[in-house]
Parts: structure tokens; sequence; C-alpha cells
């Protein structure tokens, strides 16, 4: 285990999410002298996924025991995350990622020990490419939008954030659905399964890999803190792109089946992010962080 050197205390969004529900476990289990507090919709259900674990829950709008827990790093995890556009989606999706995040840091302006803020954001802010944001989706749009309100909050309150951006992450257990997902159920399927054309190359990167990367932010905060500029954007990927067509044929290849998928069944997404692969150089070199399972590996585990 490691002993931070303050035994940082560490706030987290979204806990029983994807990321979260793989995260909190190994942050509990690295760092000794780490206090967790998950901030959640539902305590019942963060008490029963982490169960034995040394962290205490509490409710989305409990911001009282926020300012008394007076985090040293906060992860925001919490959002809601689809590709739809649609009217009825808009209000929760604003509550989800706006207006929360704008309350939680509302609230931090209260919490003199904030050293760092991690966001999170989304590769499909970066449609064309990293050189600019061109938001693929009101998703992505979101989370873009709420970059502003942290870049504000962070000066007002003197605390430093950094955004990751995790690519096409796939491995572990998720209630949402993924185009792996997608691919294996058409190795029993009866009847084709309509996808697109599958010529999207994105960078598929392992939840482990994810974990792993948020672990190094954690070890390295001072470093972080003192020696980069605010608001620095992390690419969480491998660095190397796989092209949906070419997924499938590895799948097969591990699982020794056919896909039955209706190539081009479906229509490409207004605006859809076809090329996104991590630029991920400066990982190593910042926080002594990169990918370590290949998407070969990865879809065997």
């Amino acid at each position: 285990m490691i002993q931070t050197e303050n035994g940082y205390k560490i706030l987290i969004t979204g806990a029983t999410g994807f990321v979260g529900k793989h995260l909190i476990p190994q942050i509990a289990g690295i760092f000794e002298k780490v206090k967790i507090l998950t901030v959640n919709r539902s305590v019942e259900k963060a008490q029963n996924l982490f169960r034995g674990l040394k962290c205490e829950h509490i409710l989305l709008t409990d911001y009282k025991n926020i300012t008394k827990f007076n985090p040293d790093i906060v992860i925001h995890l919490a959002t809601l995350s689809t590709s739809r556009n649609d009217t009825e989606i808009i209000k929760p999706m604003l509550d989800a990622n706006i207006y929360f995040g704008v309350q939680l840091l509302s609230t931090l302006t209260e919490c003199s020990n904030l050293k760092l803020f991690v966001n999170v954001g989304s590769f499909a802010e970066y449609r064309t490419g990293t050189d600019r944001i061109n938001d693929a989706y009101l998703y992505a749009a979101t989370k873009s939008a709420f970059r502003n309100f942290v870049d504000y909050y962070s000066n007002l309150s003197h605390f430093k954030y950094i955004t990751a951006i995790p690519y096409t992450v796939y491995g572990g257990n998720d209630t949402a659905k993924k185009i792996m997902d997608y691919i294996r159920e058409s190795l029993a399927a009866k009847t084709p399964v309509k996808m697109t054309k599958g010529e999207q190359v994105l960078d598929f990167i392992h939840i482990s890999d994810v974990v792993n990367f948020f672990i190094k932010v954690i070890e390295n905060v001072q470093s972080i803190t003192e020696n980069l500029p605010n608001g620095e954007n992390f690419y969480v990927g491998t660095g190397t792109g796989t092209k949906i067509r070419d997924l499938a044929k590895l799948i097969e290849k591990v699982e020794n089946k056919k896909c039955n998928i209706e190539w081009g069944g479906l229509p490409y997404r207004l605006m859809d992010v076809m090329h996104a692969i991590a630029p991920v150089e400066k990982n190593s070199s910042i926080i002594n962080w990169k990918s370590k399972i290949t998407i070969e590996k990865g879809i065997e585990l």
C-alpha cells in the first residue's frame, strides 16, 4: 500500500458508474491513508457496492457534509452520457452535466483544503481533432460548456484543475451496452445485427488502464499542482486506432465464431466521430502513465 504524504481526502462523484465502481476499490486498496467520500443519487446503492471498503457515502444534495469533509482532491466522474439530442433529454442532461457540477463547484468554494479538481471530458468534444473543440453530440457540448464553469471557480477559489479525456473505454461489467457488446451479441444472433458501415477508427482503452490513470493522478498531485498550467488536458487512450470492422475480425478470431452483422444497416449519426486517437505522448513524462493492455489482449479479458 502507498502512504500519501498527508493522507489525502478524496471526494468522488459518479462513484457507482462504470469508471467509479472500478476505481474506488483500487484507491481504497492502494492508498493506506486516503479517505474517500462519494456523492450519490442512492447512498444505499453505494453502500452495497462498496461494502467492506473504507469510504463514506452521502447524497447529491448533502452539501454540508462536503464542506465538512473538506477534500484535497475531487474526481468528478458523474455524468449523463447519451448520443440522444431530442428535447426530452435536454433537461436531465443539463441537470446532470451542468447544474449538479456547478452546485458542487459552488460548495467547494468553502473547502479550504482543495488542491486539485479532476474534471472528466469526452473525446467526442474533438470531432475533427484535438487542436480545437468541435462537439459531435449534445452530450459532448455539455462537457465542453462545463469546462468554463470549472475554470471560473478555479480562478475564484484558487484551486488547480485538469481535464481527463477518456477515449473508447471497454472491459469490465457495465450496464450500458458498448460497441463490443453489440459485436459479441452478433456471434449468436440468428438475424443480422444492424450496424453502420464500421469505418470509424477509434482508440479502445481498457477500463483497467483508465483506472490506473486516475491512480497516477493521485500519486502525482503535488507535481501537477506545482508544475502544470491550469486546465491541462490529459488524453486517456492507447495512441492506437482500430477500425470497427477490424475490431469485429479480432473478436471473431478470439471467439472462433463468425459475426452476424449487417454492415451499413444503420446510418452514421449526424456529425459522427469517424477518427479519434488519443495524443498520448506527454502522459508518460508528466505522470508516468501509459496504457498497458492492447486491444488484442483486452478482448480476451
